[in-house]
């Protein structure tokens, strides 16, 4: 078992200081512990991941990461010698998509904040967005579809459609089962049906 102050004294020992799979305990600044596998180490920026089985979940793993700048000690509990496992395949493609998808979506929920509308009018919004994101804020009024426009205070008679729309009824149901949900929370008066 190796002691954080012999490999700090003993660097040529190892150039990578710890092997990936070994097992260590390491105590940081805070007195807390951890034991788990070493995932990853850079010897530049002394940057340490161990993985842990998570507590919570029993397939699942944590991922712990740590500046050794902030490592009171660490312990070696078993050295893993030889060729470390292969890294596992990256889809970079995959990841760049999933990246530009939760980008747009982040854009798009920036269209469900309105400017100086009333709390009421934001729950409404954000119960609608829920369902349909074709919604957006025209100034004070929240627009459905294009087709139906609630107006303050935001109420099942605010309703507003175009001529021949299909929408009115949906949206309708949608506002009044809002406002159902808001009376029981205690936040509005209940509609009248």
């Amino acid at each position: 078992m190796r002691k954080t102050l012999d490999m700090i004294m003993n660097p040529a020992e190892s150039c990578e200081y710890f092997s990936i799979g070994s097992l260590i305990r390491i105590e940081d600044c805070h007195k807390e512990k951890y034991e788990g596998a070493v995932k990853s180490f850079d010897y530049a920026t002394k940057i340490l991941s161990i993985e842990t089985p998570s507590p919570s979940v029993a397939q699942l793993s944590d991922i712990y990461i740590f500046n050794l700048d902030y490592v009171a000690n660490i312990e070696i509990l078993e050295e893993k010698s030889g060729t470390p496992e292969p890294l596992p395949f990256i889809n970079v493609k995959k990841i760049s998509q999933r990246l530009a998808e939760q980008e747009r979506d982040r854009l798009r929920q920036k269209t469900y904040i309105g400017v100086g509308v009333t709390p009421e009018g934001q729950r409404l919004m954000n119960t609608i967005s829920k369902t349909i994101s074709d919604c957006r804020w025209h100034d004070m009024d929240i627009v459905v579809l294009g087709e139906v426009t609630i107006k303050p205070p935001y109420g099942p008679k605010n309703l507003e459609c175009v001529e021949g729309s299909k929408a009115l009824q949906h949206i309708s149901k949608i506002v009044e089962k809002h406002y159902d949900f808001e009376a029981k929370q205690g936040r509005a008066p209940p509609v009248q049906h």
